[in-house]
């Protein structure tokens, strides 16, 4: 192999990785630790169809956080499956429900969307094992 054959591919090689790095190959979720998420799931064991969630947001020192919007995102860990989709009310300062269906048994993820009153978005994620029927 020439000289400047093996030149290229090695330059090649370093760049795919140097894109790889860049981009990323995983989706992450955002966990700052300024923010302070709780969660209470009524029933408490979540159950196939209507499941109401309850999240309380804090900073560091406490204070509710008012004024967010959560999204909730449920979805099954195999896939091919319809995500289930539903959005928060606030109902005190900082505390925000919503009702989301969860239409089969199995594993589940719940992924809340929270875009705070400044703006800036942060992820949570709730993981629901071997969800039963009623």
């Amino acid at each position: 192999m020439g000289q400047s054959r093996l030149f290229g591919i090695t330059a090649g090689f370093l760049l795919l990785v140097g894109i790889l790095a860049a981009c990323g190959c995983a989706k992450t979720s955002s966990a700052p630790d300024d923010i302070q998420f709780s969660i209470e799931s009524d029933p408490v064991a979540a159950h196939v169809g209507a499941n109401t969630f309850t999240v309380t947001l804090t900073d560091k020192a406490g204070v509710r956080l008012t004024g967010a919007h959560i999204a909730m995102e449920g979805d099954m860990t195999h896939p091919g499956m319809s995500p289930a989709f539903g959005e928060t009310k606030e109902v005190a300062p900082g505390k925000y429900r919503g009702t989301l269906d969860l239409t089969m048994r199995g594993d589940w993820t719940i992924l809340f969307h929270i875009t705070l009153a400044n703006g800036r978005s942060v992820e949570r994620q709730l993981q629901i094992q071997s969800l039963r029927a009623n």
